[in-house]
This record gives structure tokens, sequence and C-alpha cells, in this order.
């Protein structure tokens, strides 16, 4: 598979995801709803890798970097995304956390002495900035939905979200020494969910106390299966997609292009909410797929 399809798809599975978990990371917190998914996520990487017999790719000198990369990418990223979720919705979310392509690209150019040839500076641009687009006009302003609801101040759930993007940039060029040295992308997932599963339970407190959700209502089955869906889609489908994609390719165009989940977001939630978005988000949209072109 070319790794920028790879990193699409990528794109794609985190899209459903974030329409999946909206409303019940509103309802049980962020922090909490993280920790409580990596459970999942890590169980069914772990059993893939044991299944597979892929642990033994992984070196040992490379399981420092893996196990940053879990608690950058993973602890610290996720949760910090989805705080701001439960705080301003999944669209102003995505488009803040958007910034990671960029933020990777850098980091790529930084730490692997990456090039962009004119071409795929060029797709980049445009792709960053259709995503920016399509999301800052995504919705109309008198748009009353409840995914477009804001608990507390904005500032601070654009700050998460931040956090979050340059926890998962961070932890996705953390990984890729670990994906170029012949490690299993799967393996790589599994210990990355699970390291960063362990420092999620360990520090739950601290990360509740931070985070302060403006409300946090009891567990139901309902939440355990949004749960368990939102896991396989964004963890062990998305996220393996996307590792799939930094092992295989640059690491700035990769990030790049698995950042469009929010231009894949808008037409989902037209489908779940009735409200076309308006022409912006289209042309935004549009800008984001001509930029695509450039880089594949």
């Amino acid at each position: 598979m070319p790794y920028q399809l790879a990193a699409l798809a990528a794109a794609t599975s985190w899209a459903l995801s974030s329409l999946v978990a909206a409303g019940p990371v509103r309802e049980i917190g962020g922090p909490r709803f993280t920790r409580l998914r990596m459970i999942v996520v890590s169980v069914v990487l772990a059993a893939i890798t044991s299944v597979a017999g892929t642990w033994g790719t992984l070196r040992p000198r490379d399981l420092a970097l893996v196990a940053a990369s879990g608690i950058l990418g993973l602890l610290i990223g996720d949760a910090a995304l989805f705080t701001a979720m439960a705080r301003m919705g999944p669209r102003r979310t995505s488009i803040a956390f958007s910034t990671n392509a960029p933020m990777a690209a850098v980091l790529g150019v930084l730490v692997f002495d990456e090039r962009f040839t004119a071409r795929s500076l060029v797709g980049a641009v445009a792709v960053v900035a259709g995503v920016v687009l399509a999301i800052a006009f995504g919705s109309a302003p008198d748009d009353d939905h409840a995914f477009e609801g804001v608990e507390g101040r904005l500032a601070v759930g654009v700050a998460w979200a931040l956090l979050g993007a340059l926890g998962q940039a961070g932890g996705a060029v953390l990984a890729k020494p670990a994906l170029d040295a012949g490690a299993d992308t799967i393996a790589v997932a599994a210990t990355r969910a699970v390291i960063a599963t362990v420092g999620l339970w360990l520090f739950a407190r601290p990360l509740d106390r931070v985070a302060r959700p403006a409300r946090s209502v009891p567990l139901t089955l309902r939440h355990l299966a949004i749960l368990v869906v939102s896991g396989l889609l964004a963890m062990v489908i998305g996220m393996t997609l996307l590792l799939y994609a930094l092992g295989h390719g640059d690491v700035g165009v990769a990030t790049i292009l698995s950042s469009t989940s929010p231009v894949l977001l808008l037409p989902l939630l037209w489908l779940v909410t009735g409200r076309r978005p308006v022409a912006g988000a289209w042309a935004g949209a549009l800008l984001a797929v001509a930029g695509i072109a450039l880089l594949v």
C-alpha cells in the first residue's frame, strides 16, 4: 500500500472516531475516556502482535524511543485531545489539532534532515490552508447544535488541542527510527499503547484535576460500546495506518495527509446534524484535495 494512501485512510478512521466519541467524551470527561479506551486498544493490539509473533521485530535499543513515543503521543497527546473535545466539540478541536501536521513536518526536517521538493511544499501548504479554511468556516455562526457548544473558556480548549497536537507530532517522530529499522507496525503500536495505558492510570488523579471536566456522569454500557468502537477506529486501525505511513515515507508528508480528517469530518457532520456546512467549508475541502494531489 502506498504510504500516502495509508495516511489518508488513517485520517478517515479518525474522522469517524471523533464523531462517534464526541458525545461520550463530554459526558465522562476527556482523561477518563482516554484511559478507558486505551485498555481496549492495548488488549487488541497486544493480542494481534502476540498471534503474529512480531514482538521480536523491536530491537532492545529502540524500546526507549518507542516508550517515549507512547508517553508523548498517547498519554499526553490523546488525553489533551479529548480534554479539548470535551470543552469545544469535534469541529473546533479538529482545527486546532490539525497543527500537528506542520509541527511534525518541522520536526522531521530538524531531526531526520528530510527535504520537501517545491511541489511537495506547495501541496503541504495547500493541505494545511484547506484544513484551516474548512474548519474555520465549517458551520454558520448561529449553529446551536450540541457539537458546536463550548464549555468554559474557548482559549483553554484551544490550548489543550495544541498540546495534543504537539504530543502526537513528537510521538510520531520518536517512533520513526524503530519503524525505519524494520520493526513491525502493529508491534510498535501495541508497545506504545501498553506504555501509555500504564501511564494514564498511574497519573489518573493528577490528569483529572488538571483537565477539570465540566461534568462527569456514571459510566454506562452505551459508553463502553462507544469506547470500543472509537478505540478500534482511531488506534487499532487509524494509528496503525499512520505508523505504517511513517515507516514507508516522509514524516511531514504522511502527517500532513493524515491531518485531513477535519475536512473529511464536514460531510459526516452534515449527515449527523442535517445542517449543511457553509460555502467556505467546501472551498477549504477542495483546496485540501488539490494539495493532496500534489503530495501524492
